[in-house]
């Protein structure tokens, strides 16, 4: 069933018990839009003044034991300090709630949405009188607070447990070998690395997995950000959500040349870092690894878009394009730092 139909069934089956089920009615509720890559419905609601989101999930791969791991979690770095946006019980006073229909479980779940927006939302603007470091550093340090934390960190059971990095769709293997057969060489080789890292306790651990700036609120008054949007957490390295974070800051300046691109990023890095090692350590053998990892969420991109070979689109052709050609050159940054990237067409071929 495509999502459009999904979400059809939802609105007309689901959505009204799911409201009433966290204190609400459908009515009330505000749909926020769909996005590339988008794994669950997602609505926003008040309740006693206080601004929710309401979360419903539809896909297999969001069990209710994944689900309630993922809570799990969340609550434990609540409780270690890390401002998160923290799930709120339902009228029957249960954090998951299961609402079958049509064959299909749609789970709902109520988080506390966090204070403020995200940055995106406000035109990459950060707070006015204070320096946009301060933002690259406090993104860095709750990072780090999420790292160190995780370390001591103990499931639910061996059952309610968040997967880790192998039990991933992507690496299930390359779907398109024999379209891209230099591309699957560079897949395999790849996932070959990466299990060839250690899985020691200070660079290994269960970690947010998608941390970016999508993906938390910026409190404009002082700064602080809460964090959302746990739902693909899993067992790790820190330095992928590092590399996600690097990422994270290359639309800042994706439209200038190579000598301000590459200025602004160590800049960013420099502060990011900074932050982060307030709260968590990492060698240098490991930092040194960012290379590594950026490799991997290149090819995370182009595995989800190669859906998208045969479509007749210039702009997503282009965007394919250029992925194929950093992954079978081996051009490292995203090709970022290359001559292979126009910021008059940034990420395209």
């Amino acid at each position: 069933m495509e999502r459009a139909e999904i979400t059809q069934l939802c609105e007309r089956r689901v959505l009204g018990a799911a409201a009433r089920l966290f204190g609400t009615s459908q009515e009330a509720l505000g749909k926020f839009d769909d996005y590339e890559g988008c794994a669950n419905l997602v609505y926003h609601y008040e309740s006693d003044g206080q601004p929710r989101i309401l979360r419903l999930s539809y896909r297999p791969d969001r069990s209710v034991e994944l689900i309630r791991a993922e809570l799990h979690f969340v609550e434990y770095l609540a409780a270690g300090g890390v401002r998160v946006s923290q799930p709120t019980p339902s009228v029957n006073g249960n954090l998951v709630e299961v609402i079958p229909t049509a064959g299909m479980n749609f789970i709902a779940v109520s988080f506390i949405k966090g204070r403020g927006m995200r940055v995106p939302d406000n035109g990459y603007r950060y707070r006015e009188g204070a320096p946009i470091t301060e933002f690259f550093q406090n993104w860095g340090q709750v990072l780090g607070q999420m790292h160190r934390l995780a370390k001591t960190y103990q499931p639910l059971s061996d059952t309610i447990k968040r997967p880790a990095w192998h039990q991933w769709e992507y690496c299930s293997g390359f779907s398109n070998g024999e379209r891209l057969p230099l591309v699957q060489q560079k897949y395999d080789q790849l996932i070959a690395d990466l299990h060839a890292l250690p899985e020691d306790e200070d660079s290994y651990g269960l970690i947010h997995n998608d941390f970016n700036d999508g993906n938390f609120t910026v409190d404009y008054d002082n700064g602080d950000i809460t964090i959302f949007d746990f739902d693909d957490c899993c067992y790790f390295w820190c330095m992928y959500d590092i590399a996600c974070a690097w990422e994270g800051g290359i639309g800042r300046v994706m439209y200038r040349q190579l000598d301000d691109r590459k200025a602004f990023m160590d800049l960013y890095m420099e502060h990011l870092l900074a932050g982060y090692t307030r709260e968590n350590t990492l060698s240098e053998a490991w930092l040194a690894r960012l290379p590594l990892f950026l490799r991997l969420v290149q090819m995370q991109e182009l595995m989800h878009y190669a859906q998208y070979l045969d479509e007749p689109d210039e702009e997503i052709q282009a965007g394919l394009r250029y992925k194929i050609h950093c992954i079978e050159n081996d051009i490292p940054y995203l090709g970022f730092f290359d001559r292979v990237y126009s910021p008059e067409r940034p990420f395209e071929l």
